[in-house]
């Protein structure tokens, strides 16, 4: 409640582990006789400025809970996928009215190409039915939608007066050649990867050109130099 009440005099963005795994939900059972989702909505915690991270193991009663106070969604489908967790009932909270966005969560995955094309055919798996999304629709949850979350309204789109923070993907690599130029969203969500980006602008800065990281040349010796230091 104390955090929630920071949050929203400063009219901040507000995100928040939420019932990732079962253990989580039995211990706050044990403890609050309730789950998480009704224990954040107990002190006040859900709303429109506030994001639940996860959401795996969910009631019927969290989601409506979720959905119907606006809170957001950021799913992590590839850190679930890692961990065993479980596949998170996406779509039924769309549904009820949560706004959706991807993170990643996770060390052994940082792409957000991979999040998104995991979100749909995790949700394929789950249900036994395809095109819960579409591919622009996947490209603004790890875009717009990811930003608008984090408070940065003006940022995950190509408009004027908005952030020149831009990300291009090669439609020529061996994993997205072939298909026509309208396709490119499609190609982009369903077969193309991190290692497929060519350039990156980060408030109208080119950070990454043409493949090669801009302000850190030798990207995979500092990351091993980094990892190095750390380990002592």
């Amino acid at each position: 409640a104390t955090v929630a009440q920071w949050a929203e005099e400063r009219r901040a963005p507000l995100h928040v582990h939420l019932s990732e795994q079962t253990a989580e939900n039995e211990a706050c059972l044990e403890v609050h006789g309730c789950t998480p989702t009704q224990l954040l909505a107990l002190h006040g915690v859900l709303g429109p400025r506030t994001t639940g991270v996860h959401n795996t193991h969910l009631t019927a009663e969290d989601i409506s809970l979720i959905g119907g106070s606006g809170t957001g969604t950021c799913m992590c489908p590839t850190t679930e996928r890692d961990l065993a967790d479980g596949i998170g009932p996406a779509a039924a909270l769309q549904n009820e009215g949560s706004p959706l966005c991807l993170g990643s969560d996770s060390h052994a995955v940082i792409d957000l190409l991979e999040e998104a094309r995991a979100m749909e055919l995790d949700e394929r798996l789950r249900t036994q039915s395809r095109g819960h999304w579409t591919a622009a629709t996947l490209l603004r949850a790890a875009s717009a939608d990811g930003h608008a979350a984090l408070g940065w309204d003006e940022a995950g789109r190509i408009e004027q007066g908005a952030l020149a923070d831009l990300t291009t993907i090669a439609l020529d690599s061996v994993r997205t050649a072939g298909p026509l130029p309208r396709l490119g969203a499609e190609t982009a969500v369903f077969a193309a990867s991190a290692a497929d980006v060519r350039h990156t602008i980060v408030g109208g800065r080119h950070v990454v050109r043409d493949g090669a990281h801009a302000l850190v040349p030798d990207v995979p010796q500092a990351l091993a130099q980094a990892v190095e230091d750390l380990r002592g």
